[in-house]
């Protein structure tokens, strides 16, 4: 007895059936390929969309925005040294031509490079003049001082520390969205 007959049709008396374009193996192919295309249409919209009004769109403060932390960094360095220029005119101890001299040219100079800077990137106008606060006052006091009237430039260094620390929590609350 032929076993062929046993276990089944021969493949001779199969019926042939018309092959369909979607088949077993190509329906999971055309998954993976409309799952491709998909997946790179969302990344070039996120590629070709700009960073800042993605970021403005999303509810990101402008203290965590990349542009405005990039302007934060470049201008601490400029800071530091503003701070350090107004210590001895803070502390009033100006009393040699010399010493003087060489105190109002740093606050002189540190104060020229934090006024050229650029402004603060973005639509929030109000965060560059605040973080700028007391600035035009340390450049008069360090004209003053230059000019050799140490009390005028002393009296208006306390007048843009006032106008920077009563700047600095608005600042903060700026850059936190407020």
């Amino acid at each position: 007895m032929d076993e062929r007959g046993m276990t089944g049709p021969s493949l001779e008396a199969r019926p042939v059936r018309p092959t369909r374009w979607c088949g077993r193996r190509t329906g999971p192919f055309l998954g993976v390929i409309l799952a491709v295309v998909m997946l790179a249409t969302l990344l070039l919209a996120g590629v070709f969309a700009d960073p800042q009004a993605a970021a403005q769109g999303a509810g990101v403060p402008p203290g965590l925005q990349p542009p405005v932390q990039g302007w934060l960094k470049e201008r601490e360095s400029d800071l530091i040294e503003l701070n350090d220029a107004l210590v001895p005119l803070v502390q009033k101890r100006l009393k040699d031509p010399a010493t003087a001299r060489a105190a109002c040219t740093r606050l002189a100079r540190v104060t020229s490079a934090l006024s050229a800077r650029r402004p603060v990137p973005g639509p929030r106008p109000e965060i560059d003049a605040t973080a700028r606060a007391g600035l035009a006052k340390f450049g008069q006091a360090a004209a003053a001082c230059l000019a050799g009237d140490i009390p005028t430039a002393e009296r208006l260094v306390g007048e843009g520390l006032i106008e920077r620390t009563t700047a600095q929590d608005r600042l903060d609350a700026l850059l936190d969205g407020e």
